[in-house]
C-alpha cells in the first residue's frame, strides 16, 4: 500500500490521552496514513495503552531511554514511509479531515509544507477555541521566513507561530537533511520550521483549525528556565550560521534576539528576587533595564487564578 502520510506521535506519560491521539490519526479520511507511535520511556501506563491497540496501520516503538520530543520524533521519522510527515503530540489530537484539507491545500500551491490553525482545549473542560484569530489565517495563502520569525517574538507567555504543527514533505526533509534538534526540549517545532523555510520551502496556509491542542496543568511549554532560554539562543545561533537571511528576515531575527536576551534577564531577575539577592537584582537590571517591565506577569497570573476561584 502506498502511504500518503506518516503520522508521528510522540508519547511520554500520557496514558489518559494517547488512545484519543492514535484514534484521531487512524480515523482520518482521504489520504492513506500510517501511524508511528514513539513511547519516550513512559513511567505510567502509556505503553500498555499503545500496545493494546490493534491496527495494521499502527507501528509502535518504545525507546529505552527518555530523550525528549526531538529524539522521539526523529526516531519516528526514521521509520516513516509516507510522502508526507505529520507530527502529533500524545496528549493532542487531529480534528476530523485535517490531513485531507492540508494535503489538498499543499497540492493547490505546490507546497513543501502546510500549516493550519489550532483549536485549544483545557483538560479541565470547556469549549475548544482557535489558538489564533481565524482572520489571521485567511490573510495570505503562504507563510514566509520573515513572517514566521516575526510571529515568534514572545517568550513571556501567550501563543506564537512556533506552536504550529506543520505537515512536511518527506522528500524535502530528506533532501535538505532536516531533523528535529535534539539539544532543546522547548522550541523544537520552531527551529525545524525556520530551517525548512530558510532552505526555500513553500509553506501553504490552511485556514481551518485542524489540530486540537490540549492545555495540561503539567505542561512545560510556558515555563522557561534560564537553561531553556540559553538552549533556544544556541539553536538560533546555529541556525544563523547555516543560513543567510534576507533583510526582512534579518530585521525580524534581531527583534527575536532582543526578546530572548530580555526574557533571560527576566528569569535571572525573578530568581534573584526570590533569593533576596540585592546585588544580583541590581546587576541584572543594569544589564537589561527593560526586563523589569515583565514583573507584573506573576501578579497577573495570581490575580486571574484568584478571580477564577472567587
Amino acid at each position: 500500500m502506498t502511504v500518503d502520510v506518516s503520522v508521528i506521535i510522540t508519547a511520554y506519560n500520557v496514558e489518559r490521552y494517547i488512545a484519543r491521539a492514535i484514534r484521531s490519526a487512524l480515523d482520518q479520511t482521504g489520504p492513506a496514513a500510517e501511524v508511528i507511535v514513539i513511547d519516550d520511556c513512559s513511567t505510567d501506563g502509556t505503553w500498555a495503552v499503545i500496545s493494546g491497540i490493534n491496527d495494521t496501520r499502527l507501528k509502535c516503538l518504545q525507546l529505552s531511554k527518555n530523550g525528549g520530543p526531538s529524539i522521539a520524533r526523529n526516531a519516528g521519522i526514521a521509520q516513516a514511509t509516507g510522502t508526507w510527515i505529520a507530527v502529533l503530540d500524545g496528549d493532542d489530537a487531529f480534528q476530523p479531515g485535517r490531513l485531507e484539507r492540508c494535503l489538498n491545500r499543499a497540492a493547490g500551491l505546490k507546497a513543501d509544507i502546510v500549516v493550519d490553525n489550532l483549536s485549544v482545549v483545557h483538560e479541565t473542560g470547556g469549549a475548544a477555541l482557535p489558538m489564533f484569530p481565524p482572520s489571521r489565517f485567511s490573510l495570505a495563502p503562504t507563510l514566509d521566513l520573515a513572517k514566521f520569525i516575526a510571529g515568534n517574538q514572545s517568550f513571556m507567555g501567550g501563543y506564537t507561530l512556533g506552536y504550529l504543527k506543520p505537515v512536511f514533505s518527506a522528500e524535502f526533509l530528506r533532501q535538505h537533511k532536516l531533523f528535529y534538534d535534539p539539544d532543546i526540549h522547548i522550541g523544537e517545532d520552531y527551529i525545524i520550521m525556520a530551517e525548512a523555510l530558510a532552505c526555500g520551502a513553500v509553506c501553504a496556509v490552511e485556514p481551518s483549525a485542524g489540530y486540537l491542542y490540549t492545555v495540561r496543568a503539567c505542561s512545560i511549554s510556558h515555563r522557561l528556565a534560564p537553561d531553556d532560554i540559553l538552549r533556544i539562543s544556541a539553536c538560533d545561533k546555529k541556525f544563523l550560521a547555516r543560513h543567510a537571511l534576507d533583510p526582512a528576515a534579518r530585521k525580524a531575527q534581531r527583534r527575536r534576539e532582543f526578546s530572548i536576551r530580555e526574557t533571560y534577564a527576566f528569569t535571572l531577575l525573578v530568581d534573584a528576587i526570590k533569593q533576596k539577592n540585592i546585588r544580583e537584582i541590581f546587576r541584572t537590571i543594569a544589564q537589561c533595564p527593560t526586563a523589569i517591565r515583565y514583573l507584573w506577569l506573576p501578579v497577573k497570573v495570581r490575580l486571574v487564578r484568584w478571580i477564577g476561584v472567587a
